[in-house]
């Protein structure tokens, strides 16, 4: 008997996690040409510098080729459109003895001509095999688009389970600056 609550508690998890995925899923609302331009329009925000680049100087065309590869490490596997926001999940390959994978969670806005006027990373989970990941995911990017709070699943809140990697007690993401930051440090540029 003291086995069947966590048990029900897991498969309603599940259930939910299921019904929400289908909701988000990517396929359903962007076409694969706007999945990638989605992902172009974000990877110098998301992804790692390349050699020899800056904060300063990632724009630059000579990144170009750089920036193009790396979001094919990428995957869209949600979007919801509400209001003047755009909610995305994306995913990429963590390195690790399995295929895992991290999600991020970004609210951002885009002007007529699609370039972006606002862009928030609300949340980096940690690296998870893939079906715990999207399990993971979809939850707090429902949570995400509902305007929830995501501080439950914190570490320093979460216990022992693990969902939210970033932000924490150190790092949060500056909005200013489109990127994360711990204790007045860049992480990218560590």
């Amino acid at each position: 008997m003291k086995f069947l609550f966590p048990i029900l508690a897991a498969l309603m998890l599940l259930v939910s996690a299921c019904s929400t995925e289908n909701k988000y899923e990517a396929d359903k609302h962007l076409t694969e040409v706007e999945k990638s331009q989605l992902l172009l329009t974000t990877i110098r925000y998301m992804g790692h510098l390349p050699k020899k680049g800056t904060q300063e100087n990632k724009f630059d065309a000579d990144f170009d080729e750089h920036y193009s590869t790396l979001a094919k490490e990428y995957t869209v596997e949600a979007y919801h459109q509400k209001d003047d926001y755009e909610y995305v999940l994306t995913s990429r390959i963590a390195p690790s003895l399995k295929e895992k994978k991290i999600a991020i969670g970004v609210k951002m806005q885009r002007n007529a001509n699609g370039e972006l006027t606002y862009y928030e990373e609300v949340f980096r989970t940690w690296k998870f095999e893939v079906p715990e990941m999207k399990e993971k995911g979809f939850m707090l990017f429902d949570k995400m688009v509902k305007g929830e709070d995501l501080s439950p699943y914190y570490p320093q809140n979460s216990g022992k389970e693990e969902f939210i990697e970033f932000p924490d007690q150190k790092v949060t993401f500056d909005i200013k600056e489109r990127r994360w930051i711990m204790k007045g440090m860049d992480l990218f540029e560590m």
